[in-house]
C-alpha cells in the first residue's frame, strides 16, 4: 500500500479526466443527506481531520474508490457545475439530494453559521479555495494487490460503524473478484417468486435480506458451518463462490430457483418461514425455520415436487407440532450443533 495526501482539487481533477472512478459496481450508491454532506464540507472548512479515502489501482492504471464514496461524491456534487458539461439547476428537492450532477445546496451546519442555503456559486471565494486545497489522506492499494487483499480491506472497513447490512458488505466485497457470482446472487434475490416465498418486510428486503437467505441456502445446502458464527460462515461461502473455489453451477441455481417456486406456490404469503400458532401462521420471518424448511425442500426437491404443493404445505404446518422444531428454534438455537441439527431435521422431515 502507498499513502499520500493530495488536495481535493487534485482528486476532483483526476475524477473529471476519468482517472478516478467513484461508483465501481461493488460500491453502494451515494446516500448521504444534505445534512451529512454539509457536515463533511464544514469539517474541511474548519480543518477538522476526516477519515482517509481508500483507492485501488486498476490494471489500466486508473483508480477506483473502495472506501470513501460518500465523501468523494459530496465533493463532486458540490463542484458539479465545474465538473459536468451539462447544466443542472440546484434544488433542495429530495429527488436530487444524491444526484452528483446537481450542485449541492448546503444545510444548516452544526458549528459554522451561515452555510444554510449556500452553494458553490454563492460561497465566498476564500472559502471555496479552502475547500479546493483541503488535503485528504489517500491509501492506495497497488494493482499488484491480490483480490483477496482487496476483499479483506473492503470487508473490514465496512464492518466498522457501518450502516450497510452484512449481506450488502458481502455483495460489495465479492465484486472485487473477477466473478459474476454477486450478480447472479442479486438476480435470484430480486426474483419476484423468491421474494414471494420469503415474505420479508420492506426493511429486510431493502438491505438485501433476500440475497442473504439465498446465500444461506447455498451455504447450508453444500457446506457445514465450522463455527457457531453464521456471519463468518456466510462470509466464507461468499468468498469461496466469488473467488472460484466453489462452483455455483447453472444446475444448482436452477434447483434453488425451483425450491423457491415450490415454496411460493405452497405458501404464497411467506408462511413457510413463520411460526404456526392458533391455527394460523403469524409473526416475522424466522431464519431458524428457513434452515429447516428451505434446506429440507432443497435437499428433497424431486420428492417434494412429486408430492405436490398441498402436501408440502401440510408438511410445513405439521412441522410446528414437533418437539424437535421447538428444540432447534427456541432458546440457544444459534449453536453450531443446532444449526446443523436444523438442516439434518429438515432433510429428514421433507423426505416424506
Amino acid at each position: 500500500m502507498d499513502t499520500f495526501t493530495p488536495t481535493w482539487n487534485e482528486l476532483i481533477t483526476q475524477y473529471r479526466s476519468g482517472d478516478v472512478e467513484i461508483d465501481p459496481a461493488y460500491q453502494r450508491a451515494f446516500r448521504w443527506s444534505y445534512d451529512q454532506q454539509t457536515t463533511y464540507i464544514e469539517s474541511l472548512l474548519l480543518n477538522i481531520p476526516t477519515p482517509p479515502v481508500f483507492l485501488a489501482e486498476k490494471p489500466n492504471g486508473t483508480f477506483e474508490v473502495i472506501d470513501g464514496l460518500q465523501r468523494f461524491s459530496t465533493m463532486v456534487k458540490f463542484f458539479a457545475a465545474e465538473i459536468f458539461d451539462d447544466e443542472a439547476t440546484p434544488s433542495e428537492d429530495a429527488s436530487v439530494e444524491n444526484n452528483i450532477r446537481v450542485p449541492s445546496i448546503l444545510a444548516d451546519a452544526p458549528i459554522l453559521g451561515g452555510l444554510q442555503g449556500i452553494s458553490r456559486a454563492t460561497l465566498p471565494d476564500t472559502l471555496v479555495r479552502t475547500l479546493r486545497y483541503s488535503r485528504v489522506q489517500v491509501i492506495l492499494l497497488k494493482k499488484e494487490s491480490s483480490s483477496i487483499a482487496r476483499y479483506n480491506v473492503f470487508t473490514r472497513l465496512n464492518r466498522a460503524g457501518t450502516t450497510l447490512s452484512n449481506q450488502e458488505i458481502r455483495n460489495c466485497s465479492a465484486r472485487l473478484f473477477e466473478s459474476n457470482f454477486a450478480d447472479r446472487l442479486n438476480a435470484i434475490g430480486n426474483d419476484s417468486v423468491v421474494r414471494t416465498a420469503l415474505g420479508l418486510s420492506s426493511k429486510e428486503a431493502s438491505s438485501m435480506g433476500a440475497q442473504e437467505n439465498v446465500l444461506r441456502l447455498i451455504a447450508f445446502g453444500n457446506f457445514s458451518p465450522p463455527t457457531k458464527s453464521i456471519e463468518d460462515f456466510l462470509d466464507e461461502v461468499m468468498y469461496q463462490a466469488a473467488g472460484g473455489d466453489f462452483d455455483f453451477s447453472e444446475d444448482m441455481e436452477t434447483k434453488i430457483r425451483k425450491t423457491f417456486e415450490l415454496l411460493a406456490e405452497a405458501c404464497p404469503r411467506g408462511e413457510a418461514f413463520k411460526f404456526y400458532r392458533g391455527d394460523r401462521f403469524q409473526g416475522a420471518f424466522s431464519p431458524n425455520l428457513f434452515d429447516i424448511v428451505a434446506c429440507g425442500v432443497f435437499k428433497n426437491l424431486a420428492k417434494c415436487k412429486k408430492k405436490g404443493t398441498e402436501a408440502v404445505r401440510m408438511r410445513i404446518e405439521q412441522l410446528h407440532g414437533q418437539a424437535k422444531t421447538l428444540e432447534l428454534t427456541g432458546a440457544g438455537s444459534n449453536t453450531r450443533a443446532k444449526m446443523m441439527g436444523r438442516v439434518a431435521f429438515g432433510k429428514s422431515w421433507f423426505s416424506f
